[in-house]
């Protein structure tokens, strides 16, 4: 009988294990370590229940199911590598849709590159506020430097937005191509059909 095990939350430190001692010295000014991490979780499947084989990553939704194709296995290679091996992998999934079908400039490309590999979802936790997606990568552009998300946040319009969109002309980050898609930039599908709760574990049960 095969069984399915969904891995603990990883947590990499991108900068400096968070909770460490120590300081930095910049221009004479003594600055705490950096407290940004990334996280990202995984499933693993077993058949004898003591050996286990990763199936399943995510962390930024919609990253390797929109970029990754089905052909040559790229979904599964990417589901079952690892956030430091992205540059080699998911990066040029990545740079080849972006190239085609959506056609972005090299500009637009290299930002959301830099922005998506590795994916991991980032936080801050210097930083106090509400999180908000990509909120860390942008600067907090999409609503605070926290980053992580909310579970309102509306991830998959933040993402097409980018893909499809003017975001990254309209934050500054590059020049505007000219290519964007505007019917592809939004799928209909809001927060307000979700059930929240106001305490753990916040997501309700069907309504």
């Amino acid at each position: 009988m095969k069984k399915v095990y969904a891995a603990t939350l990883s947590v990499l430190a991108i900068a400096a294990v968070v909770g460490c001692g120590g300081s930095n010295s910049v221009g004479g000014v003594v600055t705490p370590k950096s407290k940004v991490i990334g996280l990202w979780t995984t499933t693993s499947t077993s058949t004898d229940g003591t050996n286990y084989n990763q199936i399943d990553r995510l962390a930024r939704p919609a990253v390797n199911e929109v970029f990754a194709t089905v052909a040559n296995n790229r979904h599964q290679v990417n589901d079952e590598d690892s956030p430091p091996n992205d540059i080699n992998q998911l990066q040029n999934d990545i740079d080849s849709f972006l190239t085609s079908p959506a056609n972005r400039s090299p500009a637009i490309r290299t930002v959301i590159e830099s922005v998506l590999v590795p994916d991991m979802m980032k936080v801050d936790l210097s930083q106090s506020g509400n999180a908000s997606y990509l909120g860390y990568e942008t600067g907090g552009a999409t609503g605070g430097k926290f980053g992580g998300r909310q579970l309102s946040d509306d991830v998959v319009d933040i993402s097409l937005g980018i893909i499809f969109g003017n975001t990254i002309p309209a934050l500054g980050l590059a020049p505007d191509d000219g290519n964007e898609i505007p019917t592809l930039t939004n799928d209909h599908v809001g927060p307000g059909g979700k059930h929240f709760l106001s305490t753990f574990p916040y997501l309700g049960n069907p309504l």
